[in-house]
């Protein structure tokens, strides 16, 4: 055992624990205590032969110097996380561990930050997520050999609180009513906000049809917004070939194409009533135009001869979402939630959850139903009914049997009699 006694200059003894391995030194580090030391030196030792050893200089440097690594590295994932992850960086974790030694931060450190994000007011899943950046960047330092655990991992994320929005949804006749609301938007007091002809007469907003696009083909609006004309199937059935995404950057407002949720496309059925909405929109267009395409076409990468793809900011002003919500009653209602709408009109219509899994993009039934199997609630009671008019009519089937056999008794009763 390599364990060094010295004495400082005020006479106190020093404990330096040096560990060797192929004849050169590897590392050392000094100890008031001796046990410390040797345990210390253990401890490498073990490591060393179990190659999980790393030299522990390389974690004496500034959380911020691997941090600017791991951000560049952040180019692996989608736009939208690598974004928030590198603002949860700046806004919250370098503030308090930037010039912090990457191999001194402990559990209780970031244990105690999390405290004081949640003390902060900021919602569980917020801080659940800023988290998961921290614990990101510590893999990424883990796997730079700078640390030998993620000490993020062992703190928990907080759930005190934490309650699942549930998912809105409106009944076919909702969305007939909110499509009627967004196709001639009106002020609080009934005025027509939208185009008028030259009579006087409102002209109906044609992007009001995307309300049912949403609402009856289970499609996220990025999705929508980045259907092409290429995109549209025929056989077995008329459909769409989801491949792609066209999203907002959250900073900006900037369009950009992205990858599907799960880089995972996927075909979804056109119901009888999207069929002519599609079809018009792609009239005059060419194989690489987007279908559906904002007033103005714009300049950039997403451009193109048919126009610029929809911005969900600007569709859900163009067609007075916000009023037409008020007007049928339904505040607070998102764009999602047509999702969620799509969901439980093909579950109450009876759809195989297999299907609807597919329609929605879902890796598993069983997600589909963990999510939208209250929609289907309705069906229990259906089919209790069922249960309960088949053992009646079973019920009455064996009186009708009892009765007819003590019929045919007391028949045969009386001819033998008779006889």
């Amino acid at each position: 055992m390599t364990v060094e006694t010295r004495k400082t200059a005020s006479g106190k003894k020093k404990y330096n624990a040096r560990v060797f391995h192929k004849g050169r030194q590897v590392a050392s580090l000094t100890f008031d205590r001796k046990k410390d030391a040797e345990a210390w030196h253990d401890e490498q030792v073990r490591k060393l032969r179990l190659g999980d050893w790393f030299d522990p200089r390389r974690g004496q440097v500034p959380l911020s110097d691997v941090a600017d690594h791991w951000l560049e590295s952040l180019g692996r994932l989608k736009q939208s996380s690598g974004r928030e992850d590198a603002r949860n960086w700046r806004r919250n974790i370098e503030p308090t561990f930037g010039k912090v030694p990457v191999g001194s931060i402990t559990s209780s450190d970031v244990s105690r930050w999390v405290g004081g994000l949640a003390a902060s007011g900021l919602k569980p899943t917020t801080v659940a997520r800023k988290l998961a950046t921290f614990r990101s960047l510590l893999d990424y330092a883990k796997e730079d050999r700078r640390v030998s655990t993620n000490v993020a991992k062992e703190v928990k994320a907080p759930t005190a609180g934490q309650a699942k929005r549930e998912g809105q949804y409106l009944t076919v006749a909702e969305v007939d009513a909110l499509v009627s609301e967004c196709a001639v938007p009106t002020n609080d007091k009934g005025t027509p906000t939208g185009r008028l002809s030259p009579h006087g007469d409102p002209i109906p907003n044609p992007y009001a049809d995307l309300v049912k696009v949403l609402a009856l083909g289970g499609m996220r609006w990025g999705e929508v917004a980045g259907l092409q004309l290429r995109d549209r199937v025929y056989v077995p059935g008329r459909g769409l070939r989801l491949q792609r995404a066209v999203l907002a950057n959250s900073d900006t407002g900037e369009l950009y194409e992205e990858t599907l949720k799960g880089h995972r496309a996927r075909t979804v059925p056109l119901v009888d009533d999207i069929v002519p909405i599609i079809d018009r929109w792609c009239e005059g267009k060419g194989p690489d135009d987007w279908i559906f395409t904002a007033p103005r076409t714009g300049s950039g990468p997403l451009a193109r001869p048919g126009g610029s793809p929809l911005h969900e900011r600007n569709w859900k002003r163009s067609i007075g979402w916000s009023a037409a919500l008020r007007k049928i009653g339904r505040n607070g209602f998102r764009v999602h939630d047509l999702r969620h709408t799509c969901a439980s009109v093909w579950l109450g219509a009876g759809a195989d959850p297999k299907v609807v899994q597919r329609i929605l993009g879902h890796s598993s039934a069983t997600m589909t139903m963990d999510l939208y199997g209250h929609l289907i609630d309705q069906n229990l009671w259906d089919a209790a009914a069922k249960v309960a008019y088949l053992s009646l009519t079973s019920k009455a089937s064996r009186r009708h049997d009892r009765e007819s056999k003590a019929t045919a008794d007391s028949k045969d009763g009386k001819e033998e009699k008779g006889a």
